[in-house]
């Protein structure tokens, strides 16, 4: 029979074993190495060769291909967020083996009024452990299109 140390310890282990190493974590390492700047932490979780896709007919919009295209469009998304009082909610996260999907509503309050209320989603695609592909798909892309061009037009 097991002791409950031992049924603890068994559950513990599985635990970090199984869940260490998932898809959402390596997100979440990419984004920690984003945001420290650490470019050798970027390339441990993102394949070279990653793309990014954006939907749409404005200035962030278009396939980005290779790590520095990738950080630099997020560098000019986050350049555009961080002056629109953003409040995000996360409504749905699910993966498996080669996805995580990630569903949010996300609300503006920027002070030149030109904002949006919109629902995104975000396929993260995976191969050996690391981010090959993000692909933002958008409810209202007219909308998604109007922000961005004003918002760039305007800094």
């Amino acid at each position: 029979m097991f002791s409950l140390f031992n049924r603890f310890f068994i559950l513990f282990c599985s635990y970090y074993i199984f869940m260490a190493h998932s898809n959402q974590d390596i997100i979440r390492h990419f984004f920690e190495a984003y945001g420290k700047r650490d470019m050798e932490g970027i390339k441990l979780v993102m394949d070279k060769r990653v793309q990014w896709i954006i939907p749409g007919h404005h200035p962030l919009s278009g396939t980005k291909t290779g790590i520095d295209e990738v950080v630099a469009l997020f560098d000019a998304m986050g350049g555009v967020m961080s002056k629109s009082n953003i409040r995000v909610e996360n409504l749905v996260t699910a993966e498996n083996d080669e996805y995580v999907v990630e569903c949010q509503h996300i609300i503006t309050n920027r002070e030149d009024g030109n904002n949006l209320d919109h629902y995104w989603s975000v396929l993260w695609s995976f191969k050996d452990g690391k981010i090959i592909e993000g692909r933002h798909l958008a409810s209202d892309q007219h909308a998604a299109d109007s922000f961005f061009c004003k918002v760039l037009l305007i800094s």
